[in-house]
């Protein structure tokens, strides 16, 4: 049942009900969800801040969109809900730092080892996650997993199995900071700048410049760790 959302960020909580909605069965995978004017009065909020969850579920891989035909409960959505309640084991800011500064120490250097040893079939990989990934977000159908894929496809083009494995090990764990970032910090969170920068990586490995995407892997990483530091203090400061 849908309850009036009364925390102060409406689309937070609006948010969580529908995960609620989802998790209890009510709506299930491939169910096509009420439009915003409803939802907006079920809830008793704004169109706006329906707008903004909605967006943000989307973005988690939790609801589809469809244009012309509405918004939909995602076919993974209950695996996505799961990965994203793995944040509970990263959920104060200390372990999110931490987590954060674990990819800066490797990603880089996994990102320069690409660079020098990505074959065709690496490049054509990766090019081909530019392409999902940018038709995506012209059909306003881009996912937090689809930005994960190319960080993936860079850990294999590396070719080094050891640092390549740890970072699959902890991968569960990216995706929920991942996700946990999105629904936090949504405003803040401009992802054609994800997408733009990802296409940059891939002409520095295309390029073989590895001390070039070595070090924009590392700003890359560390405009995220920021966004989440920067959150925490202003959820502090409210």
């Amino acid at each position: 049942m849908i309850k009036p959302a009364i925390k102060k960020n409406l689309f937070e909580e609006v948010s969580e009900q529908i995960i609620k909605l989802i998790k209890s069965g009510e709506w299930n995978p491939g169910d096509k969800i009420p439009g915003e004017m409803v939802l907006s009065e079920s809830f008793r909020v704004s169109r706006n801040s329906i707008r903004e969850s909605l967006k943000a579920l989307e973005l988690t891989g939790i609801l589809s969109s469809k244009a012309g035909r509405g918004t939909f409960v995602s076919e993974r959505a209950v695996r996505n809900i799961r990965n994203r309640e793995l944040a509970s084991l990263i959920e104060d800011e200390s372990s999110l730092v931490e987590l954060m500064e674990t990819r800066l120490m490797i990603e880089p250097e996994l990102a320069y080892l690409a660079a020098k040893r990505a074959t065709p079939e690496d490049i054509e990989k990766l090019e081909n996650s530019i392409r999902v990934s940018k038709q995506a977000l012209t059909d306003h159908e881009y996912t937090i997993e689809m930005g994960m894929e190319f960080h993936t496809l860079i850990r294999e083009a590396s070719q080094n199995r050891i640092l390549g494995n740890f970072m699959k090990s902890i991968s569960e764990h990216l995706m929920a900071q991942r996700a946990t970032a999105m629904l936090k910090y949504l405003d803040n969170y401009v992802i054609n700048v994800e997408w733009n920068e990802h296409m940059q990586m891939l002409e520095y490995i295309k390029d073989g410049e590895g001390e070039l995407i070595k070090k924009y892997m590392y700003d890359h990483i560390s405009k995220s760790l920021q966004l989440i530091v920067n959150g925490e203090k202003k959820s502090k400061k409210a």
